[in-house]
């Protein structure tokens, strides 16, 4: 039976909310750990930094945790990393769960710890079903049998050198792109070097996106990346109800040598299929 451990490091969560996922994953046979203070008052988040901090260092360090699981994203974690590059790598690894906010503990642990995570729902999504069955489904798949057995989803050509390809095989890193672009300049930037990148996000309008997507560019993020995979861009329409984003995201794809893909379904849409980090993958390419 796996032990999970349940962490708030971003945007605050009611506490009715915590005792319904913990209630949940009980109700399925794992065993939940949940800090006793977790929520408190703080300006923007669930608790004041320390605290979370505090938090997130118990579950990664815990040897009987199995899984780090972030219970809802938003804004928070980028304060905490600097913190985490003072701790020892603990001797397990754990698996970390998320996704948007959380993408900031995905390059960490991916990149300093060399960790696999999981790019998928947050455990709050899982219990209250805020993602589509598929997702749920994949997601405890995944948990119970592990990479071995995962089967990732056939991605869709977006530009020329994609469509030349039959397969493509790598490790993917990335998650939602604010957050990485924040990435740039730090300690824990992210790395696409021979890397597989997935970006995704939401409520960003078209500009935005364009601007991310040039300044990770001019960056050098992608100049020696394998491949970019483009998830879901949810939201972000105009004033007139209109989105400029599929244009943006389909000139970006033109416009790059690299093999750009789309992978719908990962991300902040209704499913927001499983994708491991930092392990090898083969995915088929549709064709087009």
């Amino acid at each position: 039976m796996p032990h999970i451990s349940l962490i708030a490091p971003s945007f605050p969560i009611p506490q009715e909310e915590v005792n319904l996922t913990k209630k949940y994953l009980e109700g399925l046979g794992v065993r939940v750990t949940v800090p006793s203070d977790l929520l408190g008052e703080d300006l923007l988040c669930a608790h004041q930094d320390e605290k979370r901090f505090s938090h997130l260092k118990q579950a990664l360090q815990d040897p009987s945790v199995d899984i780090v699981w972030l219970l809802r994203g938003g804004y928070g974690l980028t304060r905490l990393i600097p913190d985490l590059f003072k701790l020892e790598k603990p001797a397990k690894e754990k698996l970390f769960i998320g996704f948007s906010d959380g993408s900031a503990l995905h390059v960490f642990l991916n990149q300093k710890w060399n960790w696999v995570s999981l790019h998928g729902p947050g455990a709050n999504q899982m219990s209250r079903a805020k993602v589509g069955q598929n997702t749920i489904e994949a997601t405890w798949h995944f948990l119970k049998e592990g990479t071995g057995s995962y089967h990732p989803p056939a991605l869709i050509p977006f530009n020329t050198a994609a469509r030349n390809m039959s397969s493509l095989s790598g490790e993917v890193t990335g998650g939602n792109l604010c957050v990485l672009t924040c990435s740039l300049g730090t300690d824990w930037q992210i790395n696409g070097s021979g890397k597989i990148l997935f970006l995704e996000d939401i409520d960003e309008r078209g500009y935005r996106v364009d601007r991310m997507l040039t300044h990770l560019e001019q960056a050098r993020v992608f100049t020696d990346a394998q491949a970019i995979v483009l998830g879901d861009f949810v939201r972000g329409n105009e004033a007139n109800g209109t989105s400029l984003i599929p244009a943006v995201l389909k000139r970006f794809a033109e416009s790059t040598p690299l093999p750009v893909f789309s992978l719908p379904g990962c991300g902040h849409g209704e499913e927001n299929f499983p994708l491991p980090f930092n392990t090898p993958l083969t995915f088929a390419v549709a064709e087009r």
